[in-house]
């Protein structure tokens, strides 16, 4: 069966500025331009920003499968308020805070098998990009200084609104948590819903020289230059967490597209919350679990599954007991997926050239067909990871079904199995007979426990043979007078 002749391009997608499913329809030929808003780098990164960065990833994936050239981009906020009040309470520059957890980031991500995107500017190389951009809306009237800071004229730009569908007397100002109290700045804006494009800042402050002073950019600025100078005026796709639809992506269209007049992207789309108790799982509430505390015990595949099957644009409701559900199920498919492998000789993990093996009856061919249309078909409707994902489980239990007679199909179907699992990023890496840190260590003590009995009993022949294995697998043994201790070579 050939698995390209698939019509992939019905895809529909729902987009958050119509509020509507649409079909999918690239601006040029087969070209998909994608930006997605990318982290402020302050601290490490929670399962929120875990969800965000997988959906998008899997997403820019699926598309590069259905025959599309994707560019794909990714933006690292690396100037921001919060940055610099953090790296105040450290006493380390906001430049040094930054690299920190942009490496930290970065790990996280390759932790968590995201790709990495085309292109991954960051705030601080386009400055003056920036700045020209702010003297392009002055010029045309959408924006104003006032005593070193600029500011956007929301009045200015009648269709502000139409992405939250708010209307302009229903906003408030301040609705990004900022250091500076919007109150304290009122005197300087003409209108409280006007949100800052620069912004003043003293000597000894984090800045850079401007036609307005000494200052830095504000944070909508940055995502609306990006898009402009890597992507072009108009792209296909814009992407980000529901929280970004008010203020920040409202903002980006009226900067944009009163600067270009033009649209800035054809498709808004948005991830739902991860939450824990019905409150969005966030830094602020204290209530998040950091990707690398969770990594500690869950694989990528876990947490990934745990993403994914939930449509991207629900909330996820988190609890510990729900990530260990998803990571006893993922044995299936890891199971499924070892009994398409070739016999436990080859012990290289890899599934069966099909080239060699005899061709798959017509039952698992059919099999293959079904759960290929039906694959697709999940993913063209908007995406739908649920969907996909319990797909992969009924495909990995028609295949553990199947009769040891029956291999050639098992690897035949091992081998979808595999490839559109790795469509949702998803490894299959059969971890079943590894243990963590915690649990190895747990281990080496019940050993230690077991020859303390040995020795008690004058058994010393057991002790000894204990301590030797131990030994020779690098975990190094030391008596003393309250007991044994050991540490590893590792």
């Amino acid at each position: 069966m050939d698995r390209r002749s698939i019509d992939m391009n019905k895809i529909q997608v729902f987009n958050t500025l119509s509020g509507r499913k649409e079909d999918f329809v690239p601006l040029s030929g087969n070209t998909v331009k994608i930006y997605a808003c990318g982290p402020t780098v302050y601290d490490s990164s929670h399962l929120g920003h875990a969800r965000k960065e997988i959906v998008w990833d899997t997403v820019q994936r699926y598309l590069r499968f259905a025959g599309y050239d994707v560019i794909y981009v990714r933006n690292i906020t690396d100037v921001d308020d919060k940055i610099i009040k953090r790296a105040t309470e450290r006493g380390i520059s906001p430049d040094r805070l930054a690299r920190e957890y942009t490496y930290a980031f970065w790990r996280d991500m390759a932790a968590l098998n995201v790709q990495a995107p085309d292109y991954e500017p960051r705030a601080t190389e386009f400055i003056p990009q920036m700045i020209k951009f702010v003297q392009g809306l002055i010029a045309k009237g959408h924006a104003y200084e006032a005593k070193g800071d600029v500011y956007f004229d929301v009045a200015s730009f009648k269709e502000y609104g139409k992405l939250g569908k708010q209307n302009l007397e229903e906003l408030q100002s301040g609705a990004r948590e900022q250091v500076i109290a919007q109150d304290a700045l009122a005197h300087l804006k003409k209108s409280p819903v006007d949100f800052a494009l620069w912004k003043s800042a003293d000597e000894d402050e984090l800045g850079w020289p401007s036609p307005w002073g000494r200052g830095r950019p504000g944070w909508h600025l940055e995502c609306s230059t990006m898009v402009q100078h890597i992507l072009g005026e108009t792209i296909d796709i814009h992407s980000g967490g529901e929280d970004l639809v008010f203020p920040h992506h409202e903002n980006e269209i009226a900067q944009s597209e009163a600067l270009q007049e033009k649209p800035l992207a054809k498709y808004w789309m948005h991830n739902g919350f991860i939450q824990v108790s019905a409150e969005k799982m966030a830094k602020s509430l204290g209530n998040f679990k950091t990707i690398q505390d969770l990594l500690q015990t869950y694989s990528s595949d876990t947490i990934r599954i745990f993403v994914l099957q939930t449509h991207y644009r629900n909330p996820i409701d988190f609890t510990p007991e729900s990530l260990a559900a998803v990571k006893t199920g993922l044995n299936r498919l890891v199971r499924a997926r070892a009994a398409g492998l070739t016999g436990s000789s080859n012990g290289n993990g890899q599934v069966h050239d099909e080239a060699t093996a005899h061709a798959p009856s017509e039952n698992a061919q059919n099999i293959a067909r079904k759960f290929s249309d039906d694959f697709t078909q999940a993913m063209n409707n908007d995406f739908n990871t649920a969907v996909a994902i319990s797909l992969l489980f009924q495909l990995s239990d028609q295949i553990l079904a199947l009769k040891p007679t029956e291999q050639d199909d098992k690897t035949y179907l091992a081998s979808f199995l595999t490839e559109y699992a790795g469509i949702l990023g998803l490894t299959l890496a059969d971890t079943r007979k590894s243990v963590d840190t915690a649990t190895g260590g747990k281990l080496v003590d019940l050993l230690l426990d077991l020859r303390k009995e040995a020795k008690s009993k004058k058994d010393f022949a057991t002790a000894d043979a204990i301590r030797k294995q131990l030994t020779e697998i690098g975990i190094n043994v030391m008596d003393t007078a309250t007991g044994a201790t050991w540490e590893s070579d590792n």
